[in-house]
């Protein structure tokens, strides 16, 4: 199955997260990071969670592209999943708490990411 998961630059994920896009949509964003073996192991993981959801936009984002934006934003480590719904000045954005059980291999566990979504969209 292909994939609904669209990577994106740095200037993306800012429009997304600041409030600047008007249309209104639930979005995940998925940071994660070359050398993050978490990262690596969920990515399949991933790729099922978005085929599962009709009406969420799935990106994923390299933070070796933007390592101030966990700063800016208020986040550490990978992987970090953002949900924004977005509407332009209204939008809202949370973040995923790290688990207080982490799996051993992605860290996250898929039920977690779901409800998430879930929760948020």
């Amino acid at each position: 199955m292909a994939t609904k998961i669209q990577r994106i630059d740095r200037g993306s994920v800012i429009k997304i997260l600041d409030g600047m896009i008007d249309e209104e949509h639930s979005i995940v964003i998925k940071f994660y990071a070359s050398h993050c073996q978490y990262c690596h192991n969920l990515a399949e993981y991933y790729n099922d969670i978005a085929n599962s959801f009709d009406d969420v936009l799935f990106f994923a984002f390299n933070m070796d592209d933007g390592l101030d934006l966990e700063q800016k934003y208020g986040f550490f480590g990978v992987p970090t999943f953002a949900h924004a719904k977005t509407a332009g000045k209204n939008t809202k954005v949370t973040f995923l708490a790290d688990p207080d059980d982490p799996n051993e291999k992605t860290w996250y566990r898929v039920r977690d990411i779901e409800q998430f979504i879930n929760k948020n969209k």
